[in-house]
C-alpha cells in the first residue's frame, strides 16, 4: 500500500487553478467571500486570464448585493469511544505518539497504576485491544451521573452516540474508555508518567463526550451578487457548546455579521491565488492504520507490530512523520508481486481475514480453510525456490578511495540505509556515513560544512562535518547568513503556512514563505 501510494505520488501530474477571495464591508464590519460563479453556476478558474476576465466584470466602487442568505441550525455530534484503531490514530495526529508507544502506555494503564489512598494499584482502562464502540450498561450509567453532578443535565445525552460496528469486527471487547469515570485525568495525574498522563486524557475525554449532547451551531450560508458575478460566505457561531465542553473543538467558527437578503455591501480588496492540485499525501502512522481498517486488513492486536516491522527491516522509513519506501522496500516488493501475487493482494488478505472469522464463530472448518490456502501456496513457493534469482543490489562506485588500504570506496545498502564501505570487505571492513551537505559553511569554525543528520530517535538536525573537532548542532536548518542585528547565523523553522527565517535570539523575523 505505501508503495501503491509512492506510484501514485510519481505518476500525479499537477493542475493549475486559481481562487479570488474577497474581503466584503457591512458598516464596520469586515467579512471573507470566495468567487463562485457567473448566472448562478459555478465556475472553475483555470488560469490567470479567467480571474481576470471576472474582475473586468466588476465595479469596485459600486455596491453588491446580498442576494440570498440561508440560515439553520446545525448539530455536530460527538465520535463514539475509542477502538484499538481509533486510539492509535488519534494518539498519532494529537500527541505525536508512534503506534508502538501508545501501545505501550495504554497497556501500562490496562495493568494498573499505583494511585494510592485505598484503592492502591488499579487499572484505569479497560482492555485496549479492541473493534468495538459498544459501552456496559453500568458504564453508560455512571457517565450519566458524573455529567449530571459535574455539568448539568442539559449536557447528559438520554441517547448516546453508537458507533457503526466495522464489517468483520469481532466485539468480543467493549470500546476503550476508563475503568471509572470520577477518576479525571486531573485527579490522577500526580501518580502517571507524562506519556500515560496525556494518554489516559485523551481516553477520558473521548469517552465522557461521547456520552454527551451534541453541539449546536447557528449556521449562515450567504451569496452575494454584483453583474451576474456571485460570491459566497459561509458562517457560523456556536449556539450550545455541548460536548465540546469538554472536548478539543477541531473546527473553527467563522461568525459573520447580520446579515439578509437585500443588504448592500462594499468590496474592500480582492485577493487572486495561484493554485496547483495536490497529489495524494504519504501516509502517516494514523492514516495507513486507518486504510488497513477500512481494507479489512489486521486486527486490533496486529497494527503496531506491523508498522513496527516493515521500519525494523528497512522496507520503510518515516519522513516528517510519514512513510517513504526505501530501495530495499521497492525490491522486495517488485519480487513478492511477480511470485506472489495473490498473497500480497490487500482482497486476499481481508478475504482470508474473515474465513478466519467464520472459523472461529464455526462456520467454517479450519482444516478446509487452512487446505485452500496452504496448497496453492506451497506451488508458488516451490516456483519460486525453482525460478527466482538471487538478488544483489550493485555496488556502486563511491567516487574515492578508502583511507584505510587505498581500495575504491563503494555505495552499500545496509538495513538501516545506505553507507560508504571499502570495496575490499571483508579483508578491510572501513566504513563510513553517507552525509548530506546543505551548502552552509559551519557558522562556528569556518571550516567544515554543516550537514544533516539524524538521531537516535530518527529526528533530523544538522552539525559540522569536522566533528568531532567541531561540536556544532542545530535542530533549525542554518541559511548561511547572519542576523543583522545580532550577527547570530539565522535559521530556517518550519511555522504554520510555510517556513520562516529567523534568529534564535528571537529579535529578528523574515516573512513566511509557503
Amino acid at each position: 500500500m505505501i508503495i501503491q501510494r509512492e506510484n501514485e505520488i510519481k505518476a500525479f501530474k499537477p493542475q493549475e487553478y486559481w481562487t479570488i477571495d474577497s474581503e466584503f464591508q457591512k458598516g464596520r464590519s469586515k467579512f471573507m467571500a470566495s468567487f463562485y460563479g457567473t448566472h448562478g453556476k459555478k465556475q472553475a478558474l483555470d488560469d490567470n486570464d479567467a480571474v481576470q476576465k471576472i474582475l473586468g466584470q466588476l465595479d469596485r466602487q459600486g455596491d453588491f448585493n446580498v442576494v440570498k442568505v440561508v440560515k439553520k441550525e446545525r448539530k455536530r455530534f460527538p465520535a463514539p469511544p475509542f477502538t484499538t484503531s481509533t486510539m492509535q490514530q488519534d494518539a498519532n495526529r494529537k500527541l505525536n505518539f508512534r503506534t508502538r508507544k501508545t501501545m505501550m502506555a495504554a497497556q501500562q494503564l490496562y495493568e494498573g497504576i499505583n494511585v494510592g489512598g485505598k484503592e492502591g494499584s488499579v487499572g484505569l482502562i479497560t482492555y485496549m485491544r479492541t473493534d468495538s464502540t459498544r459501552i456496559s450498561s453500568i458504564a453508560k450509567h455512571e457517565a450519566s451521573q458524573f455529567l449530571h453532578k459535574e455539568y448539568g443535565a442539559e449536557y447528559a445525552a438520554t441517547k448516546p452516540v453508537k458507533g457503526k460496528l466495522p464489517e468483520g469486527a469481532q466485539d468480543a471487547h467493549e470500546a476503550i474508555r476508563p475503568s471509572s469515570v470520577f477518576r479525571t485525568p486531573a485527579s490522577i495525574k500526580d501518580y502517571l508518567t507524562k506519556d500515560q498522563f496525556r494518554l489516559y486524557q485523551l481516553i477520558w475525554s473521548r469517552f465522557v463526550a461521547s456520552q454527551m449532547t451534541p453541539e449546536v451551531l447557528d449556521t449562515m450560508a450567504v451569496t452575494i451578487d454584483q453583474n451576474d458575478v456571485q460570491f459566497r460566505a459561509n458562517g457560523s457561531k456556536t449556539k450550545f457548546a455541548g460536548f465540546t465542553k469538554i472536548y478539543d473543538k477541531t473546527e473553527k467558527n467563522n461568525v459573520l455579521p447580520d446579515l439578509n437578503e437585500g443588504d448592500v455591501v462594499k468590496l474592500s480588496k480582492t485577493d487572486p491565488q495561484q493554485h496547483f492540485t495536490q497529489p495524494p499525501a504519504r501516509y502517516s502512522e494514523a492514516n495507513l492504520i486507518k486504510a488497513l481498517e477500512e481494507n479489512g486488513v489486521g486486527r486490533p492486536s496486529t497494527y503496531a507490530p506491523t508498522l513496527d516491522t516493515i521500519q525494523r527491516r528497512y522496507y520503510v522509513k518515516l519522513e516528517a512523520r510519514r512513510f517513504v519506501p526505501t530501495e530495499l522496500g521497492e525490491i522486495v516488493n517488485d519480487i513478492i508481486q511477480e511470485y506472489f501475487p495473490d498473497v500480497v493482494n490487500v482482497g486476499f488478505t481481508a478475504s482470508l481475514e474473515e474465513q478466519l472469522d467464520a472459523t472461529e464463530e464455526g462456520k467454517e472448518n479450519w482444516v478446509k480453510v487452512v487446505d485452500s490456502f496452504y496448497k496453492p501456496f506451497s506451488k508458488e513457493v516451490a516456483t519460486a525456490e525453482e525460478s527466482m534469482e538471487k538478488i544483489q543490489i550493485k555496488d556502486e562506485l563511491a567516487g574515492f578511495n578508502c583511507d584505510i588500504c587505498g581500495a575504491p570506496m563503494v555505495v552499500k545498502m545496509g538495513r538501516y540505509g545506505k553507507f560508504f564501505a571499502c570495496s575490499r570487505f571483508p579483508d578491510c571492513r572501513n566504513t563510513k556515513p553517507i552525509v548530506k551537505e546543505i551548502g552552509v559553511v559551519c557558522p562556528q569554525c569556518k571550516q567544515g560544512q554543516v550537514i544533516e543528520r539524524k538521531s537516535k530517535k530518527n529526528r533530523i538536525f544538522y552539525g559540522c562535518s569536522r566533528f568531532p573537532d567541531c561540536d556544532f548542532v542545530s535542530w533549525d536548518k542554518p541559511v548561511g547568513r547572519d542576523c543583522p542585528k545580532d550577527g547570530h547565523y539565522l535559521v530556517e523553522k518550519k511555522v504554520k503556512g510555510g517556513k520562516q527565517v529567523l534568529c534564535p535570539n528571537g529579535d529578528y523575523k523574515e516573512n513566511v514563505q509557503k
